[in-house]
């Protein structure tokens, strides 16, 4: 797998190569809160991440895998050590969650 650059401009999200990934919010000190973006450019989000208590890292995320507009994956950080370590899988895309994981040391 390969990494991906993005740059990050007042609220939006760009590829390498200028092209428009996503949006982005910040908090009043200017730290990332969420970033939301649509990869395959149907109009529908297809990844959010967020830091819902402002502390740097993202306790957060939800990925539209298959471009329908729900989550189909989502990932929190329960315990808020910084990486995700609770997960859920709806494997068949029927809006509900067939898989769970959890690991205390994170994903």
């Amino acid at each position: 797998m390969s990494a991906e650059t993005y740059s990050f401009t007042n609220g939006t999200v760009y590829h390498a190569d200028g092209t428009v990934a996503g949006t982005y919010t910040t908090d009043a000190a200017g730290n990332i809160d969420s970033v939301s973006t649509d990869e395959d450019g149907n109009g529908a989000v297809d990844t959010v991440i967020a830091d819902t208590d402002h502390n740097g890292s993202f306790e957060s995320a939800v990925v539209d895998t298959d471009a329908d507009g729900y989550g189909e994956v989502v990932l929190v950080d329960t315990d808020n050590d910084g990486d995700f370590d609770t997960s859920a899988v709806d494997t068949n895309a029927d809006g509900t969650f067939e898989t769970t994981a959890y690991d205390p040391d994170g994903f």
